[in-house]
């Protein structure tokens, strides 16, 4: 899993000035393709190049609450299918609307004709077999057995009776992306956008530190995936950055005694807030407080 770097420490304080002002209650890998109808594209958990906007961060401390088992997702669009594709069927619901778990430990792999299938167990014990990407198959030893956040891209399949080419594909949502998250995260959604933070543990309560980790998807299920976060809380509000090139991506929420407040996620190109997005409730989470 590719995250990019750290927020700079000037271009924090510029988002913590912004989101002060405004404060409203704000590990993919390539798929190795086993035919040509079932093939998955290539997945980019954190491009290089600058994705579609994502959400914007939100300042304030993580809330703590329930634990739970669905993380957020957000991701950079996937390639426009062909036009024989595209008039196959209408896009699918977002994972979260399919009751797909995304967080679980992911227990074993096995390669099949038309696809990765993965068995998993969510938080509350229970297991299931989902179909993935062919790289969550070739990668398996670096996150077999561990508990991470999971990310889906929908995915052409081969629509044949047997894995001989039969022109024919249907669309699926494929287990695309798996996210380090650690032993403290949590889910945001304002019902559109949904964010997962991660590795919360990685803040030693000093501003600018930490290592946390970001997935975040629209209601289309683009998601971006970025790591080395830090956290930052002046004037009363905690901030979350995660910076990528010439974007900024932050979590603002304010101090307030329950730590319930719900968070505003914004997003800045070049110093110019290009999205806001208030109101974001935390719908999943797990605190460790050891």
């Amino acid at each position: 899993m590719n995250y990019h770097n750290t927020v700079a420490l000037g271009v924090l304080t510029i988002a913590f000035s912004l989101g002060a002002c405004n404060t409203v209650p704000e590990d993919s890998m390539t798929t190795n393709g086993r035919n040509p109808e079932s093939e998955p594209e290539e997945v980019v958990e954190t491009p290089d190049t600058l994705p579609a906007p994502s959400p914007t961060p939100t300042e304030s401390p993580p809330p703590t609450s329930n634990e739970g088992d669905d993380p957020v997702a957000v991701s950079p669009p996937q390639e426009t299918p062909s036009a024989n594709e595209s008039a196959q069927a209408p896009s699918l619901p977002p994972p979260w609307e399919q009751n797909l778990p995304e967080v679980a430990t992911i227990e074993e792999t096995q390669v099949g004709d038309l696809m990765c299938y993965v068995t998993v167990t969510d938080l509350q014990g229970n297991t299931s077999i989902l179909g993935a990407d062919y790289q969550i198959c070739d990668n398996e030893d670096q996150f077999l057995r561990r508990t991470l956040g999971l990310g889906y891209t929908e995915r052409p399949v081969a629509d044949c009776e047997s894995s001989e080419p039969c022109g024919r594909t249907r669309q699926e949502m494929l287990l695309s992306d798996v996210i380090n998250i650690g032993k403290d995260w949590y889910v945001l959604s304002d019902g559109t956008w949904r964010v997962m933070v991660g590795q919360m543990e990685t803040w030693d309560g000093v501003n600018n530190t930490g290592n946390l980790t970001y997935y975040g998807c629209d209601a289309e299920n683009n998601c971006l995936a970025l790591e080395g976060g830090v956290v930052s809380c002046r004037r009363g509000v905690c901030g979350y950055g995660w910076e990528q090139g010439d974007y900024l991506y932050s979590i603002a929420t304010p101090i307030v005694e329950d730590g319930g407040a719900p968070a505003t996620l914004r997003v800045f190109h070049q110093g110019e807030e290009i999205l806001n997005v208030p109101n974001m409730e935390v719908i999943n989470s797990k605190i460790d407080p050891s």
